[in-house]
Formats: structure tokens, C-alpha cells, sequence
């Protein structure tokens, strides 16, 4: 279930970006980051891999 929403909210950043709903995009990251907290602290993800998801995620929807 963990990964599964890591998934979910990842793809959804990505299309709210390409949508152009900046605002909804946003928040969609902040529930992707949230998963991936929660995932990292129960050891279900490596914590390193927790922040590398995140950063490059971050990247790729909002340029840096």
C-alpha cells in the first residue's frame, strides 16, 4: 500500500504539472512527500532513497 501511493501521488504531480494546475500540483506533492516519509519510517524505502525521490521529483515538476 505504501508504494502504491508513492506511485500514485508521483504520477499525479506529473499530470497536474502538464495540466498547468500549478496550485493542485503543489499540494499533490505535498501528499507524495508525506507517503514517502511514512514509507522511509517504516523502513518500508530507505530513508537516502526517501530524499532522492523526493529532489528529483521536485526537479522535474518544478524546475529545480
Amino acid at each position: 500500500m505504501r508504494k502504491s501511493a508513492i506511485r500514485f501521488w508521483r504520477k499525479e504531480v506529473l499530470r497536474l504539472v502538464q495540466d498547468g494546475d500549478m496550485e493542485g500540483a503543489r499540494r499533490a506533492f505535498a501528499m507524495f512527500q508525506k507517503a514517502v516519509d511514512k514509507a522511509a519510517i517504516r523502513g518500508t524505502i530507505h530513508p537516502n532513497k526517501a530524499a532522492r525521490l523526493k529532489a528529483r521529483l521536485h526537479a522535474k515538476a518544478f524546475g529545480g
